[in-house]
């Protein structure tokens, strides 16, 4: 893909393939994922000439979402490293999407065609992303931007004023997640950093780089410093955990993962990502969220086991209590059943549960008439249907399967809770172990996708928690 100025798109003359791809990706999007809300659009809509610079390191997917919700044209430049595969490449062919590394070389390159479409008064938006080569850097735009905003004046001799607008991303990168929101920031103006008379150029250049550099170095989304604080304690505190349950199985490991802390790197990390991607944060912390969570309902699982009585040091008492809780069932289900009618009446009325503003004895008459008038109506139905002899037999069994149905309900909150919690406790632990497991690994991909380190599992010598 040629690095020319007819290879860039103007608003006056925009190729049918370009309008041909935007509907195809806005007919995607309206079916394959959530609308994208954008904060402070009209800032956009009133703008001239604009420069819009990204940091989210998804910068293909970005672009294909600020083009699908754009009516104007944009111009983008994205990261070679996300434009691999057809698909995207002939996206890239469609819309007019440029690879766009920082390089010297290409900044030179561009620069001409860039200030070409600012003076033809359209839209560019320069993706600061991650490549395969910058680790977690993002690449050097912001003096690109800068360089080019300042010439633009320069050229137009006043006449074109392009705006540079720091664009901030909420953007959930999976199927099926939260709607993405963009927020469109204040805009900066190059012309307010000329250089004044007697000021030295490059000292003006710099105050704008460092203008623009402070305004993509906080994410309007991004996590608040006491959030993003225990987030890092419950990584480090994850992986504490995971190497207690390691370093147990080894008597003769002296070290103790208490001494372990979260290593700069990934600290750095952390601090990277709240920057530029905020919503894998988010989505990282509601999993340790689940985790914990999880945790603390197995712990509590466990208590109830442990303190439900003296009774489970009897096997001969555990072997009856399971007996008669999957025995029993049948019993009470048929006591159940005789009882519904009965039941609904009663607690429609109120009077499963005493009130103390009623008088108990009325409250047990009442509930006495009722339960002996749906046994009446009861054994008239079967009378009815199966005779007298099948009458009479229901009518006893009435009385016993609800009191059998009193004794079940006791069963199962005292004994068939505790037999059933137990019996399901190793499986919720290796479910545990498991899903802390899948979360180091998915942490570990995370950390070793934004350099060479190495994993949180300790597959590696060097670690993050050190």
């Amino acid at each position: 893909m040629g690095l020319k100025r007819s290879a860039l798109i103007t608003s006056g003359n925009a190729p049918f393939a370009y309008r041909l791809m935007r509907a195809v990706v806005r007919f995607g999007i309206l079916l394959l994922a959530p609308r994208l809300r954008m904060l402070k659009r009209e800032r956009l809509e009133e703008a001239g000439p604009a420069i819009l610079l990204n940091t989210h390191p998804k910068s293909f997917h970005v672009a294909i979402l600020l083009i699908a919700a754009l009516d104007r044209q944009v111009h983008c430049l994205v990261p070679s490293g996300e434009l691999r595969g057809i698909f995207r490449r002939l996206a890239c062919w469609a819309l007019g999407i440029q690879p766009f590394d920082g390089t010297p070389e290409e900044q030179n390159a561009l620069l001409n065609p860039c200030l070409n479409a600012l003076t033809d008064q359209d839209m560019i938006a320069i993706f600061a992303g991650e490549n395969s080569q910058s680790g977690f850097r993002s690449l050097p735009v912001a003096e690109f931007v800068s360089r080019l905003a300042v010439q633009a004046v320069l050229k137009g001799q006043g006449r074109v004023q392009p705006a540079i607008f720091p664009i901030h991303w909420l953007f959930h990168a999976r199927i099926g997640g939260p709607a993405p929101i963009v927020y469109v920031d204040d805009p900066i103006h190059a012309d307010q950093f000329l250089p004044k008379v007697g000021e030295d150029a490059g000292e003006a250049s710099l105050r704008l780089v460092e203008a623009v550099k402070a305004a993509i170095s906080i994410n309007i989304f991004g996590l608040q410093a006491a959030e993003l604080k225990h987030l890092a304690c419950e990584l480090e505190n994850l992986s504490r955990e995971y190497l207690q349950a390691e370093w147990s199985k080894r008597p003769e490991w002296q070290q103790r993962p208490e001494e372990l802390q979260l290593s700069g790197f990934a600290r750095r990390w952390l601090d990277h990502q709240n920057r530029t991607d905020p919503a894998r944060l988010i989505d990282l912390g509601e999993s340790l969220a689940a985790y914990r969570e999880a945790k603390r309902r197995h712990s509590l699982e466990r208590l109830i086991v442990e303190t439900s009585g003296e009774w489970q040091s009897s096997q001969v008492r555990v072997v009856a209590a399971w007996l008669e809780t999957v025995l029993g069932f049948p019993v009470a289900l048929y006591g159940l059943i005789n009882h519904l009618p009965a039941g609904i009446v009663l607690s429609a009325n109120k009077l499963s549960k005493h009130d103390p503003k009623r008088d108990p004895k009325a409250e047990w008459l009442a509930r006495i008439f009722i339960v002996l008038s749906f046994y009446t109506i009861q054994v008239f139905v079967v009378h009815f249907w199966w005779g007298r002899a099948a009458a009479g037999y229901y009518a006893l069994t009435l009385p016993v399967s609800g009191a059998y149905l009193w004794r079940y309900r006791w069963l199962a909150r005292h004994r068939g809770r505790t037999l059933l919690l137990k019996a399901v406790g190793p499986f919720r632990l290796a479910g545990l172990v498991r899903r802390r497991k899948d979360l180091l690994a998915r942490i570990d991909r995370e950390l070793e996708q934004s350099g060479p380190v190495a994993s949180l599992t300790g597959r590696r010598s060097a670690d993050p928690v050190h």
